[in-house]
């Protein structure tokens, strides 16, 4: 059941995009047809196989199978250990939401002769789950990021440039298409990007890559070059660390902040330091 609703949104979809979107309007009472067919059907089989309340199961199970999709869809994608967005997905998370209602239907089973519950306990525990689902969806992302994150840290082949201040925090992690990316957050909700260049872009751009473009100009400051894109503040600040590779730092736009006294505590991670690091971005 929990399929039929996939292939009604991906036929609208079709409709819309080929133009004709008064086509979907057509499918109206084919959908609701659909619907009544298929809690017809749970009814009858329930009701051979000796169930109570047939119909107010079947329709619960029939309306549960029709909403859950939409709610995977549009607000938890990712509640489900199986491909976030695939049919199989879909399913999966319809199956287990109607299972655990009906479960709990039965559990609060009376015996003959007592006043039935009926659906009712079922109607309420799939309610509070559809309502779980984007909590359980964020969660879900929130431990693939982590994991992602560690993976990132952990598989990179040479040493990550790392922003060693009391005011820092390191709280992301992304693999860039020139190395790798750390950004540190501070108390006052800053935010600062740390980039390890890889081997090849360090050694074929070189320290000052860019500063021949119209509206850039750089400055020497040391062993550091200061980058502006366009007036004010400087915008970058690069540094080459002690194995060759070149690290750059630069802020959020209106993050406000001395780069080149925070760049003091820019340094070459340590060994061992790298399980750390990864708990820090992923705890």
């Amino acid at each position: 059941m929990s399929l039929f609703p996939v292939g009604v949104w991906e036929t609208a979809r079709a409709l819309a995009m080929s133009g004709a979107g008064l086509g979907v309007l057509l499918l109206t009472p084919v959908i609701a047809g659909v619907i009544l067919l298929m809690s017809w059907l749970g009814t009858q089989w329930l009701e051979r196989a000796g169930v109570q309340h047939p119909a107010a199961s079947a329709a619960l199970v029939t309306a549960t199978s029709m909403v859950t999709p939409v709610v995977v869809a549009y607000l938890a994608p990712a509640a489900t250990p199986l491909p976030a967005g695939s049919a199989a997905g879909t399913a999966f998370a319809t199956a287990v939401v109607a299972t655990l209602g009906m479960g709990a239907a039965m559990l609060v089973h009376r015996p003959p002769g007592r006043r039935q519950p009926g659906v009712l306990p079922a109607v309420l525990v799939v309610a509070v789950l559809l309502a779980l689902l984007p909590s359980v969806s964020d969660l879900a992302r929130a431990v693939e990021a982590d994991e992602q994150s560690r993976s990132q840290i952990m598989s990179h082949e040479q040493p990550i440039a790392v922003l060693d201040h009391p005011g820092w925090t390191p709280t992301q992690v992304y693999e860039v298409h020139e190395g790798l990316q750390l950004t540190y957050r501070d108390q006052d909700g800053g935010v600062l990007h740390v980039v390890t260049w890889d081997a090849a872009h360090s050694e074929q751009a070189g320290i000052r890559s860019g500063c021949e473009l119209s509206g850039t100009w750089c400055r020497d400051l040391d062993d550091a070059v200061v980058v502006h894109y366009g007036d004010g503040h400087p915008s970058e600040l690069r540094l080459r660390l002690d194995d060759g590779t070149i690290t750059s730092i630069f802020p959020e736009p209106g993050t406000a902040g001395d780069l080149v006294d925070t760049s003091n505590g820019l340094r070459t991670e340590r060994e061992g330091e790298r399980e750390l690091l990864a708990e820090s971005v992923t705890g």
